[in-house]
């Protein structure tokens, strides 16, 4: 009789720990931000710096209450905490990465269990210390942070076990396994692992950064559901679709008129080389077109068919005697893939300046300069106030804050129709260069001659643009759908022993 008393006892503790929330709380709780980096030029910092911002200018919520968890923050702050086991180019990462296919075996298993301990206790000591109501964990569905990931849901076991409180785990749902075809044929003990916390059945709700991550989820929601029934209908009911946002850097062109652009433009142009390069070789600013790559250095934004159109483009150009010269500016950092492909950029640049028998096309990276004192934020608009379009000819994007970013800074890309723009960006009517196709293209290397050797066309498309942003994807439209996922009733999933489908599938490989 006593045992049932203490059941029923130990079960009501349990419920009376998941605390749920209210609009009015919202001000009052303390956040705990978690993700493998922040503060840098990735898409995921771009994102984790915007929703700071609603939270504290639209929500209410003060800077000292959102705390951040991770492995690397290009500016350490109070309000920061780093752990190197956070972060995503760790060895033990990397090493996950490397053996995905062929599995992990004894000793390479105990390494990462042993990184995922120390994670865990992390998690816990942060949680802890700040005393969280809430964790907005960043892509903890994608195999690169494998360790946090995979800790995080530890975390959530533990706790939960013991009966424990628990801040509230919301996922946002930037990239996951499921969208890389690097990630498609897991081996056994791995994919154990990605039902386990990649990210798991501990996730609250969920916040997806375009319509289509839900559908490709489901499957795997619904692996998840066998061993946690109800979990598929939960999240079903508790996600959302948030897309990347953009707040324009200028109301209209004419805003770039301002003295303050000059001044950040005479910087880039000395901090990047940019006026040594064009004394060397007898050019003047005038005399050269600037093109903006605004990504990380990563095979899969395919710069390398970026170069080839452009080099087309300048070609057309000298054709009809517009420029003289042609700088191609990549933004972006070296990117986490493994293959080298800044050394393949480089090698198809001297390629195709022998084949378009041309040295006035410079191929320039703003990470060879480190100690410009130029973010990557204001390069857009100082690349727009030169006069620069863009290129952006992604295979596969999650949504595409680097094209919003030029959009807000009035530069006209040229954007290869990657399947989220058919699906999500589309429908706004961009005034844009489309490519469907992987193809350099008469029709598209025309209009972008229309465009740069028009004024009108330049700034009317750019203004255009930017009321479409303000309009449509400003900053603002995060904070209802961020509150909702703040307030959501709570649920601790119920769990059971895996299938025996699944058990026999392992035993058997």
């Amino acid at each position: 009789m006593n045992k049932k008393k203490e059941t029923k006892k130990s079960k009501k503790s349990k419920k009376l720990k998941l605390q749920n929330f209210r609009k009015k709380d919202v001000p009052k709780l303390n956040y705990g931000i978690v993700h493998s980096q922040v503060g840098f030029s990735d898409g995921v910092s771009i994102v984790m710096s915007q929703i700071e911002k609603i939270m504290i200018n639209n929500l209410g919520i003060s800077k000292s209450n959102i705390y951040y968890l991770v492995g690397k923050a290009k500016t350490p702050g109070p309000y920061i905490r780093q752990k190197r086991v956070f972060w995503h180019k760790t060895k033990t990462n990397r090493t996950v990465q490397r053996h995905f296919e062929e599995g992990f075996g004894g000793a390479l298993s105990e390494k990462i269990e042993a990184k995922i301990k120390i994670a865990k206790q992390e998690i816990k000591k942060f949680i802890d210390d700040k005393k969280i109501d809430v964790l907005i964990i960043h892509n903890s569905s994608h195999p690169v942070n494998f360790i946090s990931s995979i800790a995080v849901s530890r975390y959530y076991r533990d706790q939960i076990n013991k009966g424990k409180k628990t801040p509230k785990y919301i996922l946002w749902w930037h990239d996951s396994h499921l969208e890389r075809e690097r990630f498609a044929k897991p081996a056994m003990d791995v994919k154990k692992y990605l039902l386990e916390g990649v990210p798991g059945r501990y996730v609250e709700y969920i916040v997806f950064i375009n319509k289509q991550q839900f559908h490709n989820a489901q499957e795997y929601f619904k692996e998840l559901d066998e061993r946690s029934p109800g979990l598929y209908d939960t999240l079903f009911h508790n996600h959302a679709v948030i897309y990347n946002t953009a707040t324009a850097f200028i109301n209209t062109v004419d805003d770039l008129k301002s003295v303050k652009y000059r001044e950040r433009v005479d910087k880039f142009l000395e901090d990047f080389k940019i006026n040594e390069l064009l004394t060397i070789n007898k050019l003047k600013l005038d005399d050269v077109q600037f093109c903006l790559q605004h990504t990380r250095i990563v095979p899969r934004k395919r710069i390398d068919f970026a170069l080839e159109w452009t080099y087309e483009l300048f070609s057309k150009l000298k054709e009809k005697k517009l420029y003289k010269g042609f700088i191609f500016f990549i933004s972006g950092h070296h990117g986490d893939e493994f293959s080298d492909y800044k050394k393949e950029l480089i090698k198809l640049n001297k390629e195709l300046s022998k084949k378009y028998n041309t040295k006035r096309f410079f191929l320039v990276f703003a990470e060879d300069c480190p100690k410009a004192n130029i973010s990557f934020e204001e390069i857009p608009v100082i690349i727009r106030k030169l006069g620069g379009i863009g290129t952006y000819f992604s295979e596969i994007e999650g949504f595409g804050n680097n094209l919003l970013e030029m959009l807000a800074a009035g530069i006209i890309p040229a954007v290869y129709t990657y399947p989220v723009f058919i699906t999500d960006i589309a429908k706004y009517k961009f005034k844009i260069v489309l490519l469907d196709k992987f193809e350099v293209t008469p029709e598209s290397i025309k209009e972008m001659v229309n465009v740069i050797k028009s004024k009108r066309i330049k700034m009317t498309w750019a203004n255009k643009n930017l009321e479409i942003l303000r309009k449509k994807l400003s900053h603002e439209i995060i904070a209802p759908k961020l509150t909702r996922a703040i307030i959501r009733k709570r649920n601790i999933p119920k769990t059971l022993p895996p299938p025996k489908s699944y058990l026999k599938s392992i035993k058997s490989s």
